[in-house]
């Protein structure tokens, strides 16, 4: 986070960063803007839509997340290396609306599975038109299930380009070009290794809650780590945590200052918060209207070399976008010229003028 990437280096960052997080596609490109130099918001679109170099798809704890478009199969894969309990059906699900979905036998989503390709094959769908696609060709079971989420079978799709403000869905290996199959196992390694070179030193059980998964275990993380044999011990402060074997050289620290979005990879990686997040940071999360139910993964940061030094906020006027910002200390006088700096990257990149304020 001490130098951007330059312009070309939108899908070089989705890489080194093992994804980043888009459920929130606004953040998510904001997250890629505090990576990369002189980048536009149609720039990003571009990647995902026209280019398709970046693709969005469900891939770390199952939500969506913006890859390197060649890169999906390997993530794919290694989500199917986790699911050990393959061979069983669904159960009973209430959605978020309180309904009570009845559970469904592994033939019946294995069928749902299959419809959902078919249905896809050589086009793109709206949520509403796959949904009534897969219901003729498998019965309407598992219809009101499918309106609701598409959880159990996301790794059947990938997003394709929205309609208005809708959202259509694609078959990867259509929607990405060159699409080749990685075995699973090799891909959970590679994953494996890719997660301790961003984010490491790490623990087993850290990487195990950081790729999400209710049937892989900590037991299970830690027969990964010893399956990889080419990981360094190392101490982090009391504790045993891994590295990749010769990854032990750090940068040294750079001043840097950065407004990240919420839900960014680099609040999201790191699993112990309480590095990042100091007690000042973390009253003030615990005040925010989303940090008091997502806690710090739902708020914006204010990231001052490295660490999280307050909140901020965006909100979009006309052809404006204001900026609050609440430090938790005083600006030192060279932080206020990279915070007005700061602001008016985020204005260049949303093609707003930047109006900043700091409370």
């Amino acid at each position: 986070m001490t130098e951007r990437a330059g312009r070309e280096g939108v899908v070089e960052v989705a890489h080194s960063t093992c994804g980043i997080h888009a459920q929130v596609q606004a953040a998510a490109e904001l997250s890629l803007n505090a990576r990369v130099e002189r980048i536009v918001q149609q720039d990003v679109r571009e990647a995902l839509w026209r280019d398709r170099t970046l693709v969005k798809a469900w891939t770390v704890r199952g939500t969506l997340h913006l890859h390197p478009a060649a890169e999906l199969p390997l993530w794919y894969a290694a989500r199917s290396a986790m699911e050990t309990g393959a061979g069983e059906g669904l159960p009973p699900w209430r959605d978020p609306a309180g309904v009570l979905h009845p559970g469904l036998s592994r033939k019946e989503v294995d069928a749902v599975s299959a419809a959902v390709r078919d249905a896809l094959d050589g086009r793109c769908l709206l949520r509403e038109e796959l949904v009534e696609e897969v219901a003729g060709r498998t019965g309407p079971a598992a219809r009101e299930r499918l309106r609701s989420g598409f959880a159990f079978f996301l790794s059947d799709v990938c997003q394709g380009p929205p309609q208005a403000n809708k959202v259509t869905f694609a078959r990867p290996d259509q929607w990405v070009e060159g699409w080749q199959e990685v075995d699973p196992a090799e891909a959970l390694r590679a994953v494996c290794r890719r997660y301790l070179h961003t984010y490491g030193p790490a623990r087993p059980n850290e990487f195990r809650e950081w790729f999400g998964s209710a049937t892989f275990k900590t037991a299970d993380a830690r027969t990964l780590f010893d399956s990889l044999g080419d990981l360094e011990q190392v101490e982090v402060e009391g504790h045993d945590a891994y590295v990749v074997a010769g990854d032990t050289d750090f940068p040294e620290p750079r001043p840097s200052l950065r407004l990240l979005p919420e839900y960014d990879a680099y609040i999201m990686g790191f699993r112990e918060r309480d590095h990042l997040v100091p007690d000042e940071t973390r009253a003030q999360v615990a005040a925010h209207g989303r940090g008091k139910y997502e806690g710090p993964a739902g708020v914006r940061f204010l990231l001052i070399d490295g660490i999280a030094a307050g909140l901020w906020e965006r909100k979009k006027r006309s052809k404006r976008v204001e900026l609050r910002v609440s430090p938790t200390r005083p600006l030192r006088k060279g932080e206020h010229r990279a915070l007005a700096g700061e602001a008016e990257h985020i204005g260049a990149f949303l093609g707003l003028e930047a109006l900043l304020t700091v409370e």
